[in-house]
């Protein structure tokens, strides 16, 4: 999100990442942070770490592969069902916010956001939470290449303007 002469304005990065879980899901086992917790910084103290995806992350891709392959019934198409919900989940943060982002109308200031969210057996999509310091470590070749390129985009979109 950008605020430009006292204009915001919000975009959005398209390529994103699914977090995996080294074990599978089970309700009744709610002691194993394995199995409920997606972040590295729980996940990589197991030792099914990466043995599934390579750090436990699916690129959109991916995951558009798996649900042809494991839910064709269901017919699913991330980009078409998921992503515009992502991004309808997006705009209404967005909106929820708008008076409270930059009160004071700054000339020129961004801010980067990292959204987490889940999806349920019936792949409804949740928010979960808002980062305003999102983690940027590259722990797989997928962040590698997805970190740098928001990171290029984004001081692209707020820098250049400024100092061409």
């Amino acid at each position: 999100m950008t605020s430009v002469n006292g204009l915001l304005k919000g975009y959005f990065y398209e390529d994103a990442y699914i977090r995996t879980s080294c074990k599978e899901f089970d309700i009744e086992d709610v002691h194993n942070k394995f199995i409920h917790l997606t972040n590295d910084a729980v996940q990589k103290y197991s030792n099914d770490y990466g043995k599934y995806e390579n750090g436990n992350k699916l690129s959109l891709t991916d995951f558009q592969k798996y649900l042809r392959q494991a839910h064709p019934q269901l017919n699913i198409d991330v980009f078409k069902h998921i992503v515009p919900q992502i991004r309808k989940l997006i705009t209404d943060s967005y909106r929820a916010v708008y008076g409270k982002i930059d009160p004071s109308r700054l000339h020129n200031t961004f801010e980067m956001f990292g959204y987490d969210f889940m999806l349920d057996a019936d792949f409804r999509l949740y928010l979960i939470e808002v980062n305003t310091n999102p983690c940027l470590e590259m722990t797989c070749p997928l962040l590698a290449r997805i970190i740098p390129e928001v990171l290029d985009n984004t001081f692209r979109m707020v820098l250049d303007p400024i100092f061409p």
